[in-house]
């Protein structure tokens, strides 16, 4: 049996959700192209996307069956079934829709790319500094996960990087984007849901379908840890899903007795259900288009798209804030959610 080639990053289950009613094709924007129609099963994808290149030339595919079987088959049910309106979920349920949503976020190459990014400049620190203090070091001693020091050459840590951020099918880039999303699935499950559903508008997702919004004016910072962080992941073209922190339950199970606090983690966190307006939809849709690495897909056309399109996507960036003594890097969230919640609707 011939092996599939084209691995998508948003499945083609997923994608089905945003069409029209008796459609079977999505408008499609690109910046710089659009609209233009495709079936799901066409988008989203790269050839290869998933695959290990074994020494002898032959690809691995694995990782894409993993993700299949481990991730998407028990998450995207549970992803209809709030996008149905039936927004009950148990422990299980919300775990499953925890990896699907976490895998999701870590699986795209706009996630891959922000990765690289802040690897590139570590190393370039490091390095720098590094040269900066012994212009003829060769080797540099490193410390193991199991605590001992391990010398390297500063030429071998240099060609690892170098194919860790350039080769797509080396098995490294996997393993940190998969670790990543089993992290982020652990404090997904626990934040609070509240799901909104559209009436006469529809939302639109993207190839980042999982984005962080941050309701501050704080410009450093994009982790998990910051409290006013709204994740945000289109369901469906009639439901849009977000997960905040609930502080008030933070503060209560930091100061109560073990007892009590057992009791509070084993319940399930609270859901929430809202109806969005027009306007509400149309601002949830600007700022998803916002963060957007490439592609949108919507069940029509979009007369507000290219415009925005046509803008950088605004994904965070790193900034390098080390000093002499201290390596320390943050990310500069480039993103006001109130751009498009202050616009008016046309």
């Amino acid at each position: 049996m011939a092996r599939p080639k084209l691995q998508h990053y948003v499945t083609r289950a997923y994608l089905e959700g945003f069409l029209a009613q008796n459609e079977k094709f999505l408008v499609c924007y690109g910046r710089g192209l659009g609209p233009f129609r495709k079936q799901p099963d066409e988008l989203a994808g790269q050839r290869n996307y998933y695959a290990i290149k074994n020494p002898d030339g032959s690809w691995d595919d694995r990782l894409e069956h993993t993700i299949d079987q481990s991730i998407e088959s028990p998450g995207l049910p549970i992803v209809k079934k709030l996008a149905s309106g039936r927004t009950r979920l148990n422990w299980d349920e919300r775990n499953k829709l925890a990896m699907l949503m976490a895998f999701q976020e870590a699986r795209t190459p706009a996630t891959r790319a922000r990765v690289r990014e802040n690897m590139n400049a570590f190393q370039e620190r490091l390095l720098g500094d590094v040269w900066a203090a012994n212009p003829n070091q060769k080797t540099i001693d490193l410390v193991g996960k199991n605590g001992k020091s391990v010398t390297v050459t500063l030429d071998e840590m240099t060609a690892s990087h170098t194919k860790l951020v350039t080769d797509d099918h080396c098995f490294e880039i996997h393993r940190l984007m998969m670790g990543h999303a089993f992290r982020l699935a652990g404090i997904f499950e626990r934040m609070k849901i509240t799901v909104y559903f559209a009436t006469d508008a529809d939302f639109v997702t993207t190839d980042t379908p999982v984005i962080r919004v941050f309701t501050s004016e704080l410009p450093l910072g994009y982790g998990m840890q910051r409290p006013d962080i709204e994740v945000g992941f289109p369901l469906s073209r009639r439901a849009f899903l977000t997960l905040t922190h609930d502080m008030k339950l933070v503060e209560r199970i930091r100061n109560a007795d073990e007892r009590t606090r057992e009791r509070l983690l084993a319940a399930t966190p609270e859901i929430k259900i809202r109806y969005a307006s027009n306007a509400q939809v149309r601002a949830f849709n600007r700022g998803h288009v916002r963060h957007a690495h490439r592609w949108i897909f919507a069940s029509r056309e979009l007369d507000w798209a290219p415009e925005l399109l046509a803008q950088p996507s605004v994904p965070p960036k790193v900034l390098d804030l080390s000093t002499r003594d201290l390596m320390h890097f943050q990310s500069v969230v480039a993103y006001d959610p109130r751009i498009d919640q202050l616009e008016p609707l046309h």
